[in-house]
């Protein structure tokens, strides 16, 4: 690392887990192998002052260092544009910054969820009622399974073939190599 030293102190866990943070995108983007990445994280997890992170970081780009290498008072590279992880690399950070909670995003069935309730449900109250063969059974859990189920299954059908169709035309669909 060129120019000064960052001031020397111990390392908090919030600061370790930021190092381990830009490593994990690091190995995203490519920039390190399996191997490296397991060394370089164990590395981290044994370090006790932020002086200890300077050999780990040292070959990686500025914007992938962690604030813990960052000198007082000296300018940061990539202060004028934050740093963010490439597309190509699978977008892992932008998905998790954009969490279920996030003000943008919707919540919806999930169909996966929905299929495996209606699969249970069948199991545990239609089996029983058909080979009952108790009518008043058999209706009450198809109404059930009408009124609650397959709502929830043509919602999360459609939302989701409108999110891919959304994705491809913005051109994140899959394209041929060549």
């Amino acid at each position: 690392m060129a120019g000064p030293a960052p001031h020397r102190y111990r390392l908090s866990d919030g600061e370790r887990d930021e190092a381990l943070a830009r490593l994990r995108t690091a190995l995203e983007e490519g920039r390190l192998d399996a191997e490296e990445h397991a060394d370089r994280s164990g590395a981290v997890l044994e370090a006790l002052t932020n002086t200890d992170l300077v050999p780990v970081f040292e070959d990686l780009p500025a914007a992938c260092r962690p604030s813990a290498l960052a000198v007082p008072g000296a300018p940061q590279p990539g202060d004028e544009h934050p740093y963010v992880p490439s597309p190509a690399a699978g977008g892992t950070a932008a998905r998790r910054k954009e969490g279920e909670d996030s003000p943008g995003r919707h919540k919806r069935p999930h169909a996966g969820g929905l299929a495996i309730w209606g699969g249970i449900i069948f199991v545990l109250w239609g089996v029983p009622s058909i080979s009952s063969g108790n009518t008043g059974a058999i209706f009450a859990w198809l109404f059930f399974l009408a009124v609650f189920i397959a709502p929830g299954l043509v919602v999360a059908s459609v939302q989701a073939a409108r999110n891919r169709n959304v994705h491809n035309r913005a051109g994140g669909g899959r394209r041929a190599i060549g």
